[in-house]
């Protein structure tokens, strides 16, 4: 026997279940749209803001060019304040890190580089951070908070640069056997770069005057 013995019953029985279950599945198709549209519109947005940002930074590219270190500053700044979880920002930073060491203010170069260090993920952003700010910490003569970041390296590609660094500092410490030692790790670990070496011999030569 069919479940519903009449057509009249049929109908009933879809008129019914729509009455039960028709404002759902209408409120489904509305969210469902809402949200196909709102992904559209989510996208859209994250892709004029991309190129915002571009233009920007091929702005600030420009300015950097031309040393013009106002606008450096300037469109830096934008950059930072309109797209700060972006890449251009971090680069931004770089930039200014860059400028405020040249310029001799030291601790604002501090500022930007312990800004980007601690709110990068990738490591190649890190690396490259990392080594530009134990730089300005020796140059600032901040040689214990230089040795801290040092010692939460680990040995990777980047270890003859990090080596030399920590050579750097033993020197300024007046530690020639220490420094000695981290220059010729270095040396070791730069193998396929001859300038690198050349730069690094001269440390080395450096240390008898010491």
């Amino acid at each position: 026997m069919d479940v519903y013995n009449t057509e009249e019953e049929q109908v009933e029985a879809i008129k019914k279940w729509w009455n039960e279950n028709g404002k759902s599945i209408i409120a489904g198709i509305i969210i469902g749209v809402t949200a196909i549209f709102g992904w559209r519109s989510y996208e859209n947005h994250t892709a004029m803001q991309a190129k915002a940002a571009s233009i920007l930074y091929e702005q600030l590219l420009v300015a950097s060019r031309k040393n013009d270190s106002n606008n450096i500053r300037s469109i830096a700044n934008n950059i930072i304040a309109d797209y700060e979880s972006s890449t251009y920002a971090i680069f931004s930073k770089l930039m200014l890190a860059k400028l405020e060491s040249e310029s001799g203010d030291l601790e604002n170069a501090e500022v930007y580089l312990y800004s980007v260090l601690d709110n990068v993920s990738r490591d190649e952003f890190k690396h490259i951070t990392r080594l530009r700010l134990i730089r300005v910490l020796i140059a600032n003569n901040k040689l214990e908070s230089a040795e801290e970041l040092l010692t939460k390296v680990k040995p990777n590609q980047f270890t003859a640069h990090y080596e030399e660094l920590r050579g750097d500092i033993f020197a300024k410490q007046g530690n020639v056997k220490g420094a000695l030692k981290a220059y010729q790790k270095a040396i070791a670990n730069s193998a396929s770069n001859e300038d690198a070496q050349i730069i690094l011999q001269m440390k080395l030569d450096d240390l008898g005057r010491i």
